[in-house]
């Protein structure tokens, strides 16, 4: 082999070898391309389930937010229309204790309660039971009934009445009264608050 035949060998290698570097070259960045679109494919539903995840826990955390939230608007609610109740109650209480100052007014009321209870056991012989701090208002009514006062009486005032048997006892007392009244008074409570307990379900 001459100088030129060596020559043109040499070329000939040259170039095959750099069509191989660009052929593997192509090929290489046609597989990174693949990769990296592959990835980005890859990420992007990641990102996208990532999203679709977080949205969740942002919708369970206002959901449970909203939940709370309802539950202590309704809390306070409650709790003021027990307020209310009790201060009812009280006023009731405080009325009843301002009527036994007006003895007169107070001493008909009583016998009207008494005659109530007397009536409802239908028996000649009764005994009845009231306060001690009615004793002084029930002294022209111990004419008429056989009267005992308890000593520490935990009703509002008002007879208890009893049959000579002691086996029937009606109690028609202020606060037993009250009592079954007290069914309807937080009926009307209810229907008080039940346009704040339906604002609070809507918000």
């Amino acid at each position: 082999m001459d100088l030129n035949e060596l020559n043109k060998f040499k070329e000939n290698l040259k170039r095959e070898y750099d069509e191989r570097i660009k052929d593997y070259k192509r090929r290489i960045e046609e597989e990174l391309a693949d990769i990296a679109a592959s990835k980005m494919l890859e990420l992007e539903r990641q990102m996208g389930e990532i999203e679709k995840l977080h949205s969740k826990i942002i919708q369970e955390r206002l959901t449970l937010f909203r939940l709370k939230a309802i539950k202590l608007g309704k809390d306070i609610i409650n709790k003021e229309a027990n307020a209310l109740f009790c201060s009812i109650e009280e006023r009731v209480k405080q009325r009843t204790e301002d009527a036994r100052k007006e003895q007169s007014h107070y001493a008909k009321m009583l016998k009207t309660l008494i005659d109530e209870a007397v009536e409802a056991i239908s028996d000649d012989k009764i005994t009845v039971q009231l306060s001690r701090e009615e004793e002084e208002i029930a002294k022209g009514l111990s004419k008429f009934y056989s009267i005992v006062f308890a000593g520490n009486s935990d009703f509002w005032g008002g007879p208890i009445v009893v049959d000579e048997k002691g086996e029937r006892i009606v109690e028609n007392t202020i606060k037993s009264r009250f009592g079954k009244l007290t069914p309807l008074v937080r009926q009307r409570i209810g229907e008080i608050m039940s346009p704040l307990l339906e604002e609070i379900e809507r918000a």
